[in-house]
């Protein structure tokens, strides 16, 4: 077996802080690129025990998103960190269901399903997701938002309350199977726009050819991305290096570093 990581999409994210109002709807704090790459950089240092004082003590979501699946595949890895509280929400087939996390817990999620991540953070702290993705179809649209008309803003704050809008509208009708019409239409719709593309299985092979998707050695595999991890690459983020800093991301302000290993 090869190095799983040579075939994975991984790094780190702090999700999006938000307003949440009594019917739990969501409405993103200002922000920009800058600001949030600090967010990150300051997250990052949490992991080797560096804190500084974080006022807002918001609640912090992903975008829910989700990915059709193409042979059972791939499946995604996360873990948290520095929460008092948080939430993966998933919606499938089988209907909607609310996990509670555990600090450091790696959950997976399966293809074929819609998830959101929600947490509040310790105080004075920032909550920081760390994700692997078994191969990087995601790259090429294996991965979208989820919203109930195929259409998603350009602005990320737009696009934040529609995609949330959406997956409490979906969740609401699952205890009846309603919401299952809406979850195939956007997974039958990913799944067209991949079917028969070459790099697909170009990256499904390579996923193949390390080992990726048989490794059951996740807490290795999170412990070697860290590694990946030092002061002239935390620089790089802070500084917005479009190779480990995207923004917005899933997970809101997301560190790749998958790059860091080719």
């Amino acid at each position: 077996m090869g190095d799983p990581l040579r075939a994975r999409l991984f790094g780190y994210g702090v999700p999006y802080r938000v307003a949440v109002d009594e019917a739990g709807a969501v409405a993103p704090r200002t922000t920009d690129a800058a600001g949030e790459a600090e967010r990150l950089w300051h997250a990052l240092r949490q992991l080797s025990g560096y804190y500084e004082d974080e006022t807002d003590g918001d609640w912090v979501y992903s975008l829910p998103f989700g990915r059709c699946g193409i042979q059972g595949r791939p499946r995604e890895y996360i873990a948290a960190h520095f929460f008092d509280e948080a939430y993966l929400d998933v919606l499938s087939m089988d209907g909607a269901k609310t996990q509670p996390l555990v600090i450091g817990e790696i959950v997976s999620i399966e293809p074929g399903s819609v998830v959101r991540f929600r947490a509040r953070p310790m105080q004075d702290i920032r909550v920081l997701v760390t994700f692997q993705t078994e191969d990087r179809t995601p790259l090429l649209g294996h991965a979208a938002p989820f919203t109930l008309d195929g259409e998603v803003p350009d602005d990320w704050r737009e696009r934040l309350v529609k995609c949330h809008a959406a997956f409490d509208t979906a969740a609401a009708q699952a205890s009846d199977g309603g919401h299952r019409p809406l979850l195939e239409r956007f997974l039958g719709t990913m799944a067209e726009k991949l079917a028969g593309d070459p790099e697909i299985a170009a990256a499904q092979e390579q996923a193949r050819r390390e080992g990726s998707y048989v490794s059951t050695n996740h807490h290795a595999l999170f412990g070697h991305q860290r590694t990946l991890l030092n002061e002239a690459v935390l620089d790089r983020i802070r500084d917005q290096d479009e190779a480990v800093f995207r923004f917005p991301g899933m997970f809101g302000a997301v560190a790749p570093l998958f790059s860091l290993i080719d």
